[in-house]
């Protein structure tokens, strides 16, 4: 697993008293640079904790704004997987929801195996602004190894130990919705990072290996692949890396994957049989970032043989968060002055602060990049708005509602277009989990 010195460990009663979650817990432990005693909690101590130890207080802050990033606080937790005990726990959830993020007051909980994407359906209040993919998306972790400048994902990660009782629910859960093909695991964390100490990661791909015509989808920006090698996956686990310039994941994202090493992890992978993906996500336009970009796509070509490409620029905050979270980076001065002369046009959409023209100006070069290694290859955008799939659309090949991308729910080893309306197929079968 990574090296990693945890300032601090907690354990939830109910791992201590699992002897497999209990052995999980251990092994991650004595491979900490300085193993501790972890601090064992309740549901009803928790609180009192959280403030005496203020555990809390480095999380939710981008983490590019700190003047030296610390490894995370460790927490063990299992799944409550009953109705009854997540029901009981709805109090302290409503009260951790007010210190902290909603995936990590749920970890807390043990709840938030299973989460319901709405993503462009009637529900979803974001529907006309984004194109994304509605499907159950699957969770172990909150919280991060990853020292990426942009994101708040650091202070605290809290891991899930119950890998069993994980895996009989997600059958249960596939069983009811036939018509979802592939399972995300996980957009709020890098499962890879803590095994194969863990020992979670593994038994779900080897769960997976056992099934047909379903896939898990794992997201990383992590080099620690080796582990996975020797598994039993029979070409049901897709790995999907989110790839950039060397620039980027060598200054922006700190204890990620360099370049070199995500590209030779996702060839070691495709050689021991993984489909692999990336996602140049997000693509943050630093100085240089044309050459950085080639050379990173030939490098992808040289090396391996992706199914799948998607693409999305930087996003989610506007210009004057982005320069401070990233202060300290050289950006191209052309595109940053774009965004800040466009702060009323984007200021009311998740695609801020680069406005259309600098997106796609972005995506078509990349998409010319990689058309001359591949002239087949499916290449999406990921996240994108409905107007920029009416710009630039038809020169990818793909409407808004039949590309494949690298983590939709549909998006099967080599599948090239859709071939049902992600809007109009995707239904959630009862509410008997949350």
């Amino acid at each position: 697993m990574y090296e990693f010195d945890a300032p601090a460990v907690y354990a939830h009663e109910s791992v201590i008293a699992d002897a497999r979650c209990r052995v999980r817990m251990e092994k991650v432990i004595s491979a900490l640079t300085h193993p501790r005693e972890p601090k064992v909690f309740t549901d009803e101590n928790i609180l009192s904790l959280i403030g005496q130890d203020k555990f809390f207080s480095g999380c939710n802050r981008a983490m590019g704004t700190l003047e030296q990033i610390p490894d995370p606080v460790i927490v063990f937790n299992k799944f409550k997987f009953s109705d009854i005990a997540r029901e009981q726990l709805k109090p302290l959830k409503e009260k951790l929801l007010k210190i902290t993020d909603a995936q990590r007051a749920l970890a807390l909980t043990g709840d938030g195996a299973f989460d319901w994407a709405c993503y462009n359906l009637p529900e979803d209040p974001d529907r006309n602004d984004k194109v994304c993919r509605p499907c159950w998306r699957i969770h172990f972790q909150a919280g991060c190894l990853h020292k990426c400048h942009y994101c708040g994902f650091g202070g605290v990660l809290i891991t899930m130990t119950n890998a069993e009782d994980y895996i009989l629910q997600l059958g249960r859960l596939m069983q009811a919705h036939p018509w979802q093909e592939t399972f995300l695991l996980e957009d709020d964390a890098d499962v890879l990072c803590l095994e194969p100490e863990l020992d979670c990661t593994g038994p779900i791909i080897e769960f997976f290996g056992t099934l047909k015509d379903r896939y898990l989808i794992l997201h990383t920006k992590s080099w620690n692949t080796d582990w996975m090698y020797g598994l039993k996956h029979n070409g049901k686990t897709i790995i999907v890396w989110s790839i950039a310039g060397p620039a980027q994941s060598r200054d922006i994202e700190p204890k990620t994957g360099l370049t070199e090493q995500r590209i030779e992890a996702a060839r070691k992978c495709q050689d021991a049989g993984y489909t692999v993906r990336y996602k140049f996500k997000p693509i943050i336009p630093v100085e240089g970032w044309r050459e950085e970009a080639s050379g990173t796509i030939e490098q992808v070509f040289k090396k391996t043989k992706p199914d799948v490409i998607s693409l999305c620029c930087f996003m989610w905050m506007g210009i004057d968060d982005l320069k401070k979270k990233l202060a300290k980076h050289r950006m191209d001065p052309v595109f940053i002055k774009a965004a800040e002369d466009a702060r009323e046009e984007t200021k009311n959409t998740t695609s801020k602060p680069f406005p259309e023209w600098v997106r796609a100006e972005i995506y078509e070069y990349y998409l010319n990049e990689i058309r001359k290694y591949n002239r087949e290859i499916p290449v999406s955008l990921s996240t994108e708005t409905w107007s920029m799939w009416s710009r630039i659309g038809k020169k990818f090949g793909f409407t808004a509602t039949n590309y494949v991308c690298g983590c939709g729910p549909n998006s099967i080893p080599n599948r090239k277009i859709l071939l049902a309306h992600p809007y109009t197929q995707a239904k959630r079968n009862g509410s008997w989990i949350k």
